[in-house]
């Protein structure tokens, strides 16, 4: 188990190093872009945009991590290509994306990101992002949080 967990931590700091990951531009290009990237090592994974909330929000529909894999994984996310181009591109005094905060959601945490202040934090499944994340994963709310025989 911690040899699969560890496998995992590698993958997706090979998503989060991969070039190309261009989020930046219109809503439907950056869903676009997010997704191709997030599916290459998620293949059921979502991701919604919102310009009105400056949020990308990409959901995983990945289960089981646990925090300590997930405390790895933030580390590279600030470093991603895609992240970076964001807080460049929000420099200008135009401010030429609009999307301010990017959120990497797992089962049961949710990696949230300011790409103009670069600070990050760790969200439990109990924030409101993670109710998204049930919906689009598929993910019945009533039988996520009953304890398992």
């Amino acid at each position: 188990m911690v040899y699969m967990r560890s496998s995992i931590v590698l993958v997706l700091i090979s998503l989060l190093q991969t070039p190309g990951c261009d989020l930046t531009g219109g809503p439907a290009k950056v869903q676009k872009q997010a997704e191709i990237q997030l599916r290459q090592y998620f293949p059921n994974s979502h991701v919604v945009v919102s310009p009105k909330q400056g949020t990308i929000f990409a959901m995983t529909c990945t289960h089981g991590l646990g925090k300590p894999v997930i405390e790895e994984i933030v580390k590279n996310v600030e470093n991603s290509r895609g992240i970076q181009q964001l807080h460049e591109a929000r420099q200008f005094p135009l401010k030429l994306s609009p999307y301010r905060f990017f959120v990497l959601a797992f089962d049961e945490y949710c990696i949230h990101l300011d790409t103009d202040t670069k600070q990050h934090w760790i969200a439990s499944s109990d924030s409101p992002a993670h109710i998204e994340y049930q919906a689009a994963c598929g993910i019945d709310p009533a039988a996520a949080f009953k304890p398992q025989p």
